[in-house]
């Protein structure tokens, strides 16, 4: 190879690093970012509570997470997704150990969410909007998304109220949710009658307080 030839190729050479470095710049902020938008769920702080129904009353308890992250834009929630650890239902309002053992084995049972076939519920997050005040961390919005209870998958809404502290997010709220959609038909009056005062509401609701991990 003569000083000419020698002379083109390093030129070729240093044109594809450039070119390399170029095409590469993006690919890298891009992944900075989407890391930098993504926050794990702080699953020891963060706080389920359901409420079930019936005619005679009412029995509540907890529910664990077993992993959960969010993606934000900004303030605003782009996506993310929860797993629910179903095989960790408590009951909270039982003073009875007996009674209390003998409701969260039979909530775990065939009858109600089957946690031996289907030991996990999901909930994907798919769109979400502002109901009230725009750019603030204490607005109110309503997400969309996709809950699935033992295998059965239904879109659901979620209002709830998003905050900022120095270092995380913290999301309060609430949803009503009707079991009959996931199979769940145990006592409900729309499909089994003379339950007289045995029934079972179809609706329960799940409160919730997410908090983020630090920032």
């Amino acid at each position: 190879m003569n000083d000419k030839e020698l002379n083109s190729f390093v030129k070729i050479i240093v044109i594809i690093t450039l070119l390399n470095n170029i095409v590469a710049q993006p690919e890298s902020s891009e992944l900075s970012r989407l890391i930098a938008d993504t926050l794990q769920v702080d699953l020891q702080q963060s706080q389920i509570e359901w409420i079930g129904r019936k005619v005679k009353g009412e029995h509540s308890g907890t529910l664990g997470l077993s992993l959960g992250w969010v993606t934000m834009n900004g303030r605003t929630l782009t996506g993310g997704k929860f797993i629910f650890d179903m095989t960790s239902i408590k009951n909270t309002d039982i003073e009875s150990p007996k009674w209390k053992l003998k409701l969260e084995n039979h909530l775990k049972s065939e009858d109600f969410f089957n946690v031996d076939s289907f030991p996990q519920a999901i909930l994907k997050i798919k769109k979400n909007h502002s109901i009230s005040k725009e750019n603030s961390y204490d607005s109110t919005y309503s997400v969309y998304a996709d809950l699935t209870i033992r295998g059965v998958t239904h879109e659901i809404s979620i209002l709830y109220q998003l905050d900022k502290s120095e270092s995380n997010f913290i999301s309060i709220g609430s949803v009503d949710i009707d079991r009959t959609l996931y199979n769940i038909k145990y006592k409900s009056g729309n499909y089994f009658l003379d339950l007289g005062d045995k029934i079972i509401y179809d609706d329960f609701t799940i409160k919730f307080v997410i908090y983020t991990l630090p920032l």
